[in-house]
Order: structure tokens, then C-alpha cells, then sequence
């Protein structure tokens, strides 16, 4: 984390215990605020900053620019804040900084104390945050709790640092930072509802942000979602069928996956599984963009005998589809990729996550495009090709890879985008299932079923109020512990819960059901029993 080398000397307010500041990030500098222009009332429910100048350079200049902060005081220390604020130039963000606190240790998504912060602590909303909340333990073992109450679903940043100079050196700071959608970055801001308290418990404290974020994206609960087709509500075993790997390993053919599906349908009502294939389309990440069934996995033929057969068992089909990824030296990417790039606030052209496919050990995937979602070429196009596979090969379930990137795109809104691009594959075909790699509370009301986040992702439970959960590729199927098309290479099988939040998911590859066919039966048979 980056700081500056001297005391930005922002005023300090007190309100209810707490100490602000507040600070003003625009495009080109950092702003505080003029001390000498700050008027402050107070009338017991109601506090009031009025600020009509900025400050920056750490009070060495003035520029001209507001900032009104309404402070509704709750019971205790709970506080209520909105903010207005204007500046010369466009507004990326605004920071309320919460100074003077003994350390802080922050909790994760799983209510645990993170305990080693080193030089600081920063955590982003939405790419790593599920929900606009962070909680923090005191020394004492009390709670601090802050969140937003954003309808819009726009990036947020929480960070905390011990201070380094100044009258607060030694104490601890806690920022809570708004960032605007970048299509809508302008010189004047008004800042969704922060709210701050104290001697929080974490449980009811994210009861009330799920109550918000319900009312704000019409999130329901699973039984009420109408997006989960009937057959879907029977579904009780993923089955990972992996086809090929980026390099162009094959794990399973066409004809492979339909003889787990034969031996699972054997085994277990085929209308309780669900046929989940990553790398069905040929070299897994290298063929998004242009999908067809691979030739060297059996073709054409091959795939619609695989949907066919799979179909007259009772199971579903879901292959997988890149929702943001496509290779870029693939000839038909011109049509729809150079308009659709993912790109940051300030046009830095996204570039994702770079696996070391080819394990030449520089992680160099300039093939690689993040494309947005809410582009209209790509977002088109995708529909487009799912839509004519669908109606090709008939199967009745999609899995979007990928969906929990995002980035604050300047031009399009990447979850505006993918709520528009389910809209338009449902509309369609009514009855599709889509599901989503990884989720956050602005996803939950487009994907109903997303992967288990792996082993390194935390999945709280309190997600199955909204949602279903199944395997994710990374985790290894039980003969060897592999990954199949993953980049990870190895991982240890680890069944999932039978919780009723999450579907229980094996994977499958060359020579699983072979080397493995005792695990896998164990876990249909517990199914079955389930099922039962």
C-alpha cells in the first residue's frame, strides 16, 4: 500500500466518538479541505460539515470546489452519512477516513480475524469483497462495522494503515472510499449512504446490508427465484466432465463423457444430474470466442450424440462458455473484439488474470482479451453463438466463465451487461439454466447456481439463501488429484457438503471412473440416499 511521504494535515472532526476526514480523489490529484472554510452545526440527531473550498499539496494550495457532509446519528455510535461534493475537476472517488484508532485486525468472509496486515490492509469491492462491508476487532475484542448502501453496485475500497506522522502518528486509520462509475464521473458526486458503528456484531450488521442489497437488486431467495427452471430444482450430482486442456491434452472425448453419464444415469435418476463440461469447445481458454464442437473430441456428430444420449437419460447439459474471454488472434475476432475491450476507469486496457498456460514461466497471454459484457459487438455475438448451439444440439443449461471479474469500463457497465445478455439468452429459450463462475451481491440476482469459489475463496453459507453452489474446476478429481483444464495442475478431492447449499461434484478425468469407480460410486449411492 502507498502513502504519501508527508502529512496530508487534513482537519479532524469529532461526531459521536469517532474522528473524520474526508478527502476528495479526482483525475488528476488528491484534495482535502480548507479548515478555514468549514462551518460545522449540530443539532443533536442532525450533524452538519459544510466545506466551501478544497485544499491540497497538504494545505499548501487552495482550488476551489464544496464538500456537505449529513451525519444522522443513530442509537450509540452508530452514524449515518451522505456526502455532496464538487471539484475542478472530474471525480473519481471520495474518502471518509476514520482516524485515531487503537490496531485493527479485519475479519474476513467467514467472520475470522485476518491477522498480519504488515504496511496495511486494502480490500476491493466487488472483486474480492462479496458485499460493500468490512468489519474490524479492537484490542478490547469490540467490533467496528462500516458499509454501503449503494443501489448501483459500484466500486468501493476499504483500507487500514497505522499512521506515520502527524498529531495521529502511532494510531490506526480506517478508510472507507466511494468510487463513481466511470461513465458517470462528472465535477460534482453524491455519495450513496456510509454507515459506521461501533460494538458490532458481524451476523445481524450483514443481515442489514443483504436486507438493502434485496430491496436495491430484487434479490429472493432460491424457492421464489423465478429464473431456476423446474428440472433445475431436481438437480443433486454435478458430474466435471473436462474435454481438452489449453495445450491440447485430452482428458475426456465425446465419447467418454457420455459413458460417465451412462454409468451415473445407472446409478442415480438422470434428472438428478447435471453434465457440466469445461473444455468442450477444443483448447480450453484458446477456443473462446469461435465455439464449436472439437473435432479431435469427436466433432459434430460426436457432441450431438453426446447431447442426444445424455438427453434421453433425463440429464442436463451444460458446457461452458467464456463470458468476458476470447482469443484475440482468432480470425474472427475483429468483428466483435476491438470495440469490447475491458478496460479500467482511466482507459488501461484490462488484462486479466494471465495463467502460465504454456509453462514458459512469463505468464504472457497477449492472445488473451477481456472483453465487456455490456459491450454491444461482444455481448452480441456471444448470444449469438449460444443461442445457435442451443438450438443445434438442444441442451438446456450455460455456464459463463469468469463473471465475477469486473472492472469500473468507462463506456459499458459489465454487470449491467451481463444482466442484459441473461435477459436476452432467457428471453430465447425460457427454460435455460445460466450459471456463474464466482458471485457478489450485484451477481446474485442474474446467476442462481455458481461454482464453489475453491480452496482459496471463502463461501460463507449465508449465499445458499440466494443461490446454489456445485464444484469448481479447480478442485481435482479423486484418481489423481487433477484439475483437468485448470491452470492449477494438482489438487486433493474434497467432496462437498451435503448442506443443501451446495451440489455434491465429482470430476472426471482420463482414467478417473477407471482408477477412482469405488469413490464415485460411494458418493452416487449417498446421493441417491439423498435423493430418496
Amino acid at each position: 500500500m502507498h502513502h504519501p511521504s508527508f502529512d496530508p494535515r487534513d482537519p479532524l472532526f469529532e461526531v459521536s466518538g469517532w474522528r473524520l476526514s474526508f478527502q476528495i480523489v479526482t483525475l488528476e490529484n488528491l484534495y482535502g479541505l480548507d479548515p478555514a472554510q468549514v462551518t460545522v452545526t449540530n443539532d443533536g440527531a442532525l450533524w452538519h460539515l459544510r466545506c466551501g473550498q478544497l485544499s491540497w499539496a497538504g494545505q499548501q494550495q487552495r482550488a476551489p470546489g464544496s464538500l456537505e457532509a449529513r451525519v444522522l446519528r443513530g442509537p450509540d455510535r452508530r452514524l449515518h452519512l451522505s456526502i455532496t461534493a464538487s471539484a475542478p475537476h472530474k471525480i473519481r472517488a471520495v474518502k471518509v477516513l476514520v482516524r485515531g484508532l487503537p490496531p485493527l485486525t479485519p475479519l474476513d468472509l467467514l467472520d475470522e480475524p485476518i491477522p498480519d496486515i504488515g504496511e496495511g490492509f486494502l480490500e476491493r469491492y466487488p472483486n474480492r469483497l462479496r458485499l460493500p462491508l468490512l468489519c474490524a476487532r479492537l484490542p478490547d475484542g469490540a467490533l467496528i462495522g462500516a458499509r454501503c448502501e449503494d443501489g448501483h453496485a459500484r466500486a468501493k475500497r476499504f483500507a487500514i494503515y497505522q499512521e506515520r506522522m502527524g498529531e495521529l502518528a502511532g494510531t490506526y486509520t480506517l478508510e472507507c472510499i466511494h468510487e463513481e462509475d466511470a461513465r458517470w464521473f462528472d465535477r460534482r458526486i453524491d455519495v450513496p449512504l456510509w454507515v459506521l458503528d461501533a460494538g458490532v456484531q458481524p451476523g445481524p450488521f450483514r443481515a442489514e446490508q443483504l436486507a438493502f442489497a434485496e430491496s436495491a437488486f430484487g434479490l429472493l431467495p432460491w424457492e421464489h427465484r423465478a429464473d431456476v427452471p423446474a428440472w433445475a430444482r431436481d438437480i443433486r450430482l454435478c458430474l466435471t466432465l473436462h474435454g481438452m486442456h489449453w495445450s491440447g491434452y485430452v482428458f475426456n472425448t465425446y465419447q467418454d463423457m457420455r459413458r460417465i453419464i451412462r454409468f451415473a444415469a445407472e446409478r442415480l435418476d438422470g434428472r438428478h444430474i447435471l453434465a457440466y463440461l469445461p473444455g468442450w469447445e477444443g483448447r480450453y481458454y484458446w477456443q473462446y470466442g469461435d465455439y464449436r464442437p472439437e473435432p479431435r473430441l469427436g466433432g459434430e456428430e460426436g457432441f450431438a450424440a453426446l447431447c442426444q444420449e445424455a438427453r434421453a437419460l433425463g440429464v442436463h447439459v451444460m458446457p461452458m462458455f467464456g463470458g468476458n474471454c476470447a482469443n484475440a488472434w482468432a480470425p474472427n475476432f475483429h468483428t466483435f473484439g476491438p470495440s469490447s475491450y475491458m478496460k479500467s476507469a482511466t482507459r488501461n486496457v484490462f488484462h486479466g488474470n494471465q495463467p502460465d498456460w504454456d509453462t514458459s514461466r512469463a505468464h504472457d497471454t497477449g492472445w488473451q482479451a477481456w472483453l465487456n459484457p455490456g459491450a454491444p459487438a461482444w455481448q452480441t455475438e456471444l448470444h449469438r453463438q449460444i443461442t445457435r448451439l442451443i438450438d443445434r444440439y438442444g441442451f438446456d443449461a450455460v455456464f459463463l466463465d469468469t463473471v465475477e471479474v469486473w472492472t469500473n469500463d468507462p463506456d459499458f457497465n459489465v454487470r449491467e451487461g451481463y444482466q442484459t445478455l441473461v435477459g436476452r439468452l432467457r428471453a430465447d429459450c425460457p427454460d435455460l439454466l445460466v450459471a456463474g463462475e464466482d458471485w457478489w451481491d450485484g451477481l446474485l440476482n442474474i446467476f442462481p447456481l455458481f461454482q464453489r469459489s475453491g480452496p482459496w475463496r471463502q463461501v460463507p453459507l449465508w449465499v445458499g439463501r440466494y443461490a446454489r453452489l456445485f464444484g469448481h474446476i479447480c478442485e481435482g478429481d479423486p484418481s489423481r488429484g487433477s484439475t483437468g483444464v485448470f491452470e492449477s495442475g494438482y489438487a486433493p478431492y474434497q467432496p462437498l457438503p451435503m448442506d443443501g447449499v451446495h451440489i455434491p461434484t465429482i470430476a472426471f478425468v482420463d482414467g478417473t471412473l477407471e482408477r477412482a469407480q469405488g469413490v464415485v460410486e460411494a458418493l452416487i449411492r449417498k446421493v441417491a440416499e439423498e435423493a430418496r
